[in-house]
Parts: C-alpha cells; structure tokens; sequence
C-alpha cells in the first residue's frame, strides 16, 4: 500500500471515530433528560406520599382562664372533744348514763353513794364554829393582855384545819354526781351500776361531735399554700359533702413524717354525723391559670411526668408537661401550659412527641370522653 493510501484510510479513520463520539454524546444527552423526568417526577410523587401519610389530629386552640386552685388530701373525721370521764371520789355507783345517750353540758351522767358524808359534814361545821368561837375569844384576851400570842397562833391553826375538813368533805358530797363537762354523746361506760368506784377510776367516755375536725397532714412543698380561715369542702364516704374552714396549722412539722398537722373544723348540728370517718378534704388556696381538658388527652412520658399533647408553629407534636389544679366527672383543669396553646384533642394512640402532623379542627359532634 502506497503512502497516500495510508493517508487516505487514517483521515477516513478520524472521521468516523468524531462521528461516534458526537453520537454518544447524543445518546447519552437524551438518556439523561428522560432520566431526569423520572427522578424529578418521583421526588414529587415522594413529596406529595410524605405529606398525605402525616398523621391527622383534632387540634382546639385553648386559651388558659383563672380557676382556684385547690389542694386534696385524705384525712380522718375526729371529735370535738373526746373526754374521760373519771371518779373524784369513793363510793358505789348507784347511777350511770347509758352508753349513746345525749347530755347536755351540766347534766348528771353518774351518781355515787354518799354514805355518811352528810353526817361528816355537820361534824366538819360544828369544828369550824367552835374553832372560830375559840379563836375570836383568844383574840380578845390578848387585847387585855391575858392570853399570850402562841396560844392564838395555835388556835389559828385548828381554826384552819377546820375550815380544810369541811371544805374536803363538802367536796366529796359535790362529787358524788358525776356531771357533763360539755355536750355530747356517751360512747362508753367502763364501770357497771353497783360497782364499787375509787377516785380516779374511768366511769365513762364523752363525745363531743360538734363541731367535728378533720385532720390532714400536708406536705412540705404545699404547707405554704394554706392559710387559717381557707374555706374547705370535706367529703365523707358515701357522697356526703360538709363545708368547714382550716382551723390550725402546726407550727412545726412531724419530725417522722416531715408533714405539717392541719385541723379543718365543720359544724355538725344539723343532720349529724359520726366522728372516725375517712375523708377527703379539699381546700381552695388561691387562684391560677388553667386550661379546660378530658381525661382523655392526658399523657404519661418515659420519665413518669403527666402531660398533654401540644401542636407547635411547625405542626409538630410536643408534649407539655401539667399540673392537675381541679378534676370533676366531666373535666380536669391543667396549668403549666403557655396562655394560649394548640391542644391535641383527638389523635392516633401512636402518636408521640416530635412527630409532624396534620391539624384539623375538632369534630362538632365529639365526644369528650372519646379518643381516635
């Protein structure tokens, strides 16, 4: 092959490999714009999935309103007064009240024998004149000089045991009957009629039930929350609601317990009812901002903290914890949320915190007590 036929091949040669490249260019020009319509599309189509599977939720914008705030703590029902009632004297019983019986202050509720002490008493009087007479009489001599002073210091002396020894024996007549200090109900008698009793013996228990205390013991952390005076409502066991008023705040705290003794006092004239009660005592302290919510939407976090389901500017769930200030059958008032606040009403049970969502507004047919 000449030189000028190699020539001729090697330029027919670049001609065609130019070619094949500007093809491929093509090719691969056009793949790329068909591939770039599929991509584009699914990132769309992607978009628009992400956003139609967010979770619905029924959001309420709620805005915070001054309630009171109450404290709620378990007590017991305990008397007025809860009195023993005991013997001052000797004697046999010859009278005694019957247990839950109703006395009014000065009443007898027991009687002893007097025995002879009526006839001491005479005998204790008739010392008593003649030790005045003797005295009187010695007195006078010595303003004549004719007694000395010692014998009239002596007769002082009788004068005043005599007065001892009547007053002893008028007291043992006195209490002889055993009277009601205060107004109650006899819970109790210790000693039956015609049984010897000795002074300082237990007769009987006195119960005073009006008006009755009940007593809580508060924590440190909510002492200062109360002040005398507090209105208080006290509920007893089956339903029965009594109004009272804190009545004494210990002023030092149980060194056991670390809780303060706090005394509710509730008048009990009317409709009466029995001291040794459980109760529940709730006392309005003072007044706080709170939001309106179902016991539904209340929420426990890993760290045990109660709390609600709040939607931020970003539609993202967030969990707020709260303070329960007031609960009723229908509704419980929270505070610890900003004034006003987007609540999670109805949602998925599944749904958690951080978690972005679609708000809707609450179904005009919800029911309260009821959750998606």
């Amino acid at each position: 092959m000449t030189s000028s036929s190699r020539g001729s091949l090697h330029k027919q040669q670049g001609r065609i490999s130019s070619s094949t490249a500007v093809f491929i260019a093509i090719v691969t020009l056009v793949f790329l714009w068909i591939a770039s319509g599929f991509i584009f599309r699914g990132d769309t189509e992607k978009t628009s999935a992400t956003e139609s599977s967010l979770p619905s939720v029924a959001v309420r914008n709620s805005q915070a309103q001054l309630v009171a705030r109450e404290l709620t703590l378990n007590g017991e029902i305990r008397p007025n007064q809860q009195l023993n009632i005991r013997a001052r004297t000797d004697g046999m019983l010859e009278m005694i009240a019957d247990s839950g019986a109703e006395v009014s202050q000065g009443d007898v509720i027991a009687k002893l024998s007097i025995d002879d002490r009526e006839v001491q008493r005479t005998q204790a009087e008739a010392q008593l004149t003649k030790a005045q007479s003797d005295f009187n009489a010695t007195k006078k001599l010595i303003e004549q000089n004719l007694s000395s002073q010692s014998q009239l210091q002596a007769l002082e002396a009788q004068l005043e045991a005599a007065r001892a020894q009547l007053r002893r024996i008028t007291f043992d007549i006195e209490n002889t009957k055993l009277t009601a200090p205060v107004s109650g109900v006899i819970n109790q008698r210790f000693i039956e009629q015609g049984a010897y009793v000795s002074a300082g013996n237990q007769v009987l228990e006195l119960i005073d039930n009006d008006p009755l205390i009940a007593i809580i013991n508060v924590q440190q952390s909510q002492i200062h929350r109360l002040k005398l005076n507090m209105p208080a409502t006290v509920k007893l066991i089956g339903g029965t609601d009594r109004q009272g008023q804190v009545s004494f705040i210990a002023p030092i705290a149980d060194p056991q317990t670390r809780t303060f003794r706090v005394e509710i006092t509730i008048p009990n004239q009317n409709d009466p009812i029995p001291s040794g009660m459980s109760a529940e005592v709730t006392i309005e302290t003072n007044n706080v901002k709170a939001h309106k919510i179902s016991a539904a939407q209340i929420k426990i976090d890993a760290a045990g903290r109660m709390g609600v389901l709040t939607i931020n500017d970003n539609n993202e769930t967030r969990f707020s914890p709260v303070t329960v200030e007031q609960a009723d059958v229908n509704a419980l008032w929270v505070s610890g949320l900003d004034d006003e606040t987007r609540l999670v009403i109805i949602s998925h049970s599944s749904l958690t915190a951080g978690q972005k969502v679609t708000p809707k507004p609450v179904p005009a047919d919800y029911d309260k007590g009821e959750e998606l």
